[in-house]
């Protein structure tokens, strides 16, 4: 799936929960059946004795969870504080959730609280991303949809443990997170950036960490919101919303990743006010008061047993159905356990207590949900004394543990989404002339900490004029226009977030002019600090950065990526319509050349070498190759290098290293060939759509005049797979003429037939068009730009290289060592564009590198996403790029692909494997043809290499 980011491993864990699925549900998410998951154990002794010494009032007071700003507004018995206490004392409140303040007023209010309270409070906070989303002075951490662009399950697991962590020293015990609503409609008003993204394998994962980390602190975590509201484009604080879909569709989208939170330990779930009539309720009725959905889907099908706890009652989508009392009433019936923020706390609880004592709820509904509160308030400690404030708080926020994480996470989220006609580039020059402008939808003081960053690159007015908000006069606006016209470099930083009850995620439309003000001779750089969906609006954007929060250390991160710093490594966890696909991203790299990190910083497990040496060493006994190197980069740093076996299968044989050269083989054609075509275009020099005749005239013939180099380049040229020449003929010039002379085996176009001919024109073509020599071009425009230090040639007219031996040739007479294996190159002096190019795994992985990086300043970005997406003759033929092969799930680039990967491989035994996706590189040389090509081995190996590779992303 496009920007699923699931590797085969955790793919397979999704069918493990399945087993814990009713098979309804199972069949629905097309994963496999076993059992029901088994119910919780019985409460203790010690919630079973509060339950029955409790009064039906108690009992109903239980149910309710009221809200508090954590700050104090109000005067005298108008204050918030004080409402909220005499609430908790005449209501007997269950918990109570508080929102914005600092973690000062928490720390100083909710001892307060539960001085007030009979029974000890659940303390619970809209913790999406970390206890700063609610509370000033915790650590900025991010949110939900930054870390859905790492990717990184460890990420959210890490994010989710520090949640826990703060929240639990300030005195809350329930953390109202992670979201797993899956947001698939970019109208979506009001998920947005708190998803992870829009795919449900993706949500389910990181939200199963995210839950998994709160749990760890020993705090409860709550999946929300059940459901599912990712796919509406209604605020349900205003009105109810549909979300779409039948049955099959909602139980393989919107349902999964409660499901595998669930059978994870997910200990409570919120719901969503939410009309979902797919799952066959009333389209009017919301999912909070629906038994259907609450207790069949919910309960029965799901199986799950914890807590559930309904969104604000007081919100739109669902208080307009009934009157207050008679929702709350509604939704214990329903199926829910705790009824959150009702507009009369003690006129619904009144109202539950007449329900129970009239028969219409039964008292075995009220215990229930009654048993299933105290015993998280036990799990929690609070039954024991426990759950309180800790007496050093502070020391216990913002520890250098949790800043590491947060700026981790600013470094690895932030996506570049486009970078057009080098943009960033001319913004990194010291004359760019830029000018700065923020904009935002309220000023909240937004966006100092970008400017700052910013500063000595970019024109900032000391005044604040060049700074835009939906309050901004018109004067203020003009004043920032008439500033536009002038620059020849604009950069916008744009804060945009998701505000409840607003009925949108989007810039006011008083601002419009600023972007009117843009014009297409301008270079235009926009950086988003929130909806990342924002793009589809402009009309006029260079560079493009998705950086979904506004934390001080996104700006930062941001900014020194902007400056060319560091890198840009982040993926769309969304698409973005007529913009970018989910899974999208351009790699901006700040290094020059790839270096090594340790695999966790790249987001691998520790032990990825140690695996990729056992596999290859299986390999080795099973006779697959003697010996091979393998090296595997993510966003632009090496995660392992390793080296096995020995150059033949004698004993005494040379042992093989990181710095053995192998015969690389076909891999020539996309290492040398390919970019030495991409060189010349991007000069000038040469067009894909050039007619071969024009560079290599006496390609002649019938319809050899329509080939073209792109044609050639994608092996759709018509031309023979291979031809013996060797046979019959020696010499570069004679071989070079027989592949010019060869006739055309099916028109230009047609169909797509690998030719080594066709890259044998192509190094013809390179010659006329460059005047030089092939092998001399390649190593100065290819070899030397791209790093690849070591690889060469090897003219049968200089000595023979220091290389590991290839076959034992029965046309030659001897072992092959440091001689093009390839006959035809053999036979042209060893030079060749189909074959002929040495080199180690480091070289072959530095230019994979810079491919994912867009070229690296050695090609074009737009040149090098042109040669690697499918390219095929006929709509739904996607093969083939320019020179490389696009990849495949179930061929030798193994089980699962992304979308656009690509690579190729050599017949001697090597490989390169590049998923723009994860950015990730894996290069694996091996002389598997010694001592003889009647070896097909490698092709598992391959497979089973890469599906290691990508079970090692955590």
């Amino acid at each position: 799936m496009a920007g699923s980011w699931s590797t085969a491993a955790e793919l397979a864990e999704a069918g493990e929960y399945a087993a814990g699925m009713p098979k309804h549900l199972a069949q629905g998410l097309g994963l496999a059946f076993a059992a029901v998951v088994p119910a919780q154990s019985p409460a203790p002794a010690a919630v079973a004795e509060r339950l029955q010494a409790m009064s039906i009032e108690q009992k109903a007071g239980q149910l309710f969870m009221a809200w508090s700003l954590s700050r104090s507004e109000g005067e005298g018995e108008a204050n918030n504080h004080r409402r909220m206490l005499r609430q908790v004392r005449e209501a007997g409140l269950g918990g109570v959730i508080l929102s914005l303040g600092t973690v000062d007023d928490a720390a100083a209010l909710i001892p307060r609280l539960q001085a007030a309270a009979d029974v000890p409070l659940l303390l619970a906070g809209d913790f999406e991303g970390g206890v700063w989303f609610r509370l000033q002075g915790a650590t900025e951490l991010g949110n939900q949809m930054l870390v859905g662009a790492t990717g990184s399950a460890a990420l959210a697991e890490a994010m989710g443990r520090v949640t826990g962590r703060e929240a639990r020293a300030l005195g809350f015990h329930w953390v109202f997170a992670p979201v797993l609503d899956v947001n698939s409609n970019p109208s979506n008003p009001i998920i947005n950036v708190r998803s992870f993204g829009e795919d449900p394998q993706l949500v389910a994962r990181l939200g199963r960490a995210f839950a998994r980390g709160v749990r760890a602190t020993g705090l409860i975590s709550c999946g929300k919101h059940f459901p599912g509201h990712g796919d509406v484009a209604t605020d349900s604080h205003l009105e109810l919303p549909t979300v779409p879909g039948d049955g099959a569709r909602l139980r393989s989208v919107e349902l999964l990743p409660f499901a595998v939170a669930s059978r994870d330990g997910l200990e409570s779930i919120m719901t969503g006010h939410l009309a979902v009539p797919g799952l066959g309720e009333d389209p009017k009725l919301p999912a909070t008061l629906s038994r259907r959905i609450l207790g069949e889907v919910l309960r029965d099908e799901i199986g799950f047993e914890g807590l559930i706890v309904t969104d604000a009652l007081e919100m739109g989508g669902v208080k307009n159905a009934f009157a207050p009392g008679e929702v709350a009433v509604r939704a214990l019936l329903a199926g829910a356990d705790v009824l959150l923020m009702p507009p009369d706390p003690l006129a619904a609880r009144q109202q539950v207590i007449d329900a129970v004592r009239s028969g219409r709820v039964e008292m075995g509904r009220l215990d229930d949900a009654v048993r299933r509160i105290l015993a998280m308030k036990q799990r929690v400690g609070l039954l024991s004394g426990g759950g309180r404030v800790a007496t050093d708080w502070r020391q216990q926020l913002r520890g250098d543990d949790a800043v590491a994480l947060a700026r981790d996470i600013a470094r690895r989220g932030p996506v570049l989404v486009r970078d057009d006609d080098g943009a960033l580039d001319a913004l990194q020059q010291p004359d760019a002339g830029a000018l700065l402008i923020t904009l935002v939808d309220q000023d909240e003081g937004q966006g100092g900490a970008f400017a700052a960053a910013m500063a000595d690159l970019v024109a900032v007015d000391e005044g604040a004029a060049l700074r835009l908000s939906g309050a901004s006069s018109p004067s203020e606006i003009d004043n920032v226009v008439a500033n536009v016209a002038m620059a020849r470099h604009v950069v916008l930083s744009v804060f945009v977030k998701v505000r409840e009850f607003s009925g949108g995620v989007s810039l006011p439309p008083r601002l419009q002019p600023v972007w009117d003000a843009l014009d297409a001779e301008q270079k235009v750089t926009v950086a988003s600090f929130g909806n990342p969906y924002l793009v589809r609006d402009l009309p006029h954007v260079d560079a493009y950065v998705a950086a979904f929060v506004a934390t001080g250390h996104v700006q930062r991160a941001v900014a020194a990526a902007l400056r060319g710093r560091t890198s840009f490594i982040g993926r769309l966890p969304v698409g973005i319509p007529g913009i970018a696909p989910a899974g999208f991203g351009l790699t901006r790299l700040a290094a020059a050349l790839p270096t090594p990190a340790r695999p966790e910083e790249l987001g691998f497990d520790a032990g990825l070498a140690a695996d990729i040496e056992a596999l290859l060493q299986q390999a080795i006994a099973a006779g697959a190759f003697p010996g091979a190197v393998c090296v595997v980069a993510r966003h632009g740093r090496i995660a392992a290098t390793v080296a096995v076996g020995r150059e033949t299968y004698a004993e005494d044989a040379p042992r093989v290293t990181a710095q053995t050269c192998y015969d690389l083989a076909s891999l020539t054609k996309v290492c040398a060939t390919t970019p030495a075509v991409l060189r010349l275009v991007a000069a000038g020099r040469l067009s894909l759509d050039d007619p071969v005749h024009k560079w290599v005239p006496g390609f002649r013939g019938r319809g050899k005049p329509r080939v073209t180099v792109r044609d050639l380049l994608a092996h759709r040229g018509g031309l023979p797979a291979y031809v013996r020449f060797f046979r019959s003929m020696q010499g570069r010039q004679a071989i070079i003429d027989a592949a010019v002379a060869e006739g055309l085996m099916s028109e230009p176009g047609a169909s797509v037939r690998y030719s080594d001919l066709g890259f044998i024109l192509l190094m013809a073509v390179v010659e006329a068009a460059s005047g030089e020599a092939f092998d001399v071009f390649v190593r100065r425009e290819v070899l030397a730009p791209f790093g690849m230090d070591r690889a060469m040639f090897a003219p049968m007219a200089g000595p023979p290289i220091a290389a590991a031996p290839t076959e034992h040739d029965s046309w030659r007479g001897e072992v092959v060592r440091g001689r093009v294996h390839d006959e035809n190159a053999f036979a042209m002096g060893g030079v060749s564009g189909h074959a002929g190019l040495f080199a180690t795994g480091r070289d072959v992985t530095r230019y994979g590198v810079a491919l994912l990086a867009g070229g690296r300043g050695m090609l074009p970005r737009k040149l090098v996403a042109e040669a690697t997406r499918p390219v095929g003759p006929a709509a739904g033929d996607s093969g083939r790029g320019l020179g490389y092969e696009m990849l495949r799930p179930g061929s030798w680039a193994g089980s699962e692909v992304s979308p656009g990967a690509f690579g190729h491989t050599g017949f001697t035994g090597t490989s390169l494997w590049c998923d723009p996706v994860l950015d990730v590189c894996v290069v694996l040389l091996t002389n598997r043809v010694h001592p003889t090509r009647v070896n097909s081995r490698i092709g598992a190996v391959r497979r089973d290499l890469h599906d290691l590779v990508r079970a090692a992303l955590r």
